[in-house]
């Protein structure tokens, strides 16, 4: 375990080995999350990796649509 000092402006200095493991430089975007006492401190996902992530996403096909009736799509929609 590490030890760091808040400032009078709340901040912290992440230790530079720790964050050489997480590719945190200047301009790193963190996330915070506290869980009970403590105080996880997380490297916040690109927006392109998230994209990315949704994009390689294939759902499992089941099969042809249902067939529904005019009516059945009336009554759904009003």
């Amino acid at each position: 375990m590490m030890d760091s000092v808040v400032d009078e402006k709340r901040r912290v200095t992440i230790p530079k080995n720790l964050a050489e493991e997480l590719g945190l430089r200047k301009g790193s975007v963190v996330v915070f999350r506290k869980d009970d006492d403590a105080l996880l401190v997380k490297k916040a996902k690109k927006k392109v990796d998230s994209l990315e992530e949704v994009m390689s996403w294939s759902p499992s096909r089941t099969g042809r649509p249902e067939r529904i009736r005019e009516r059945e799509m009336k009554d759904i929609w009003h």
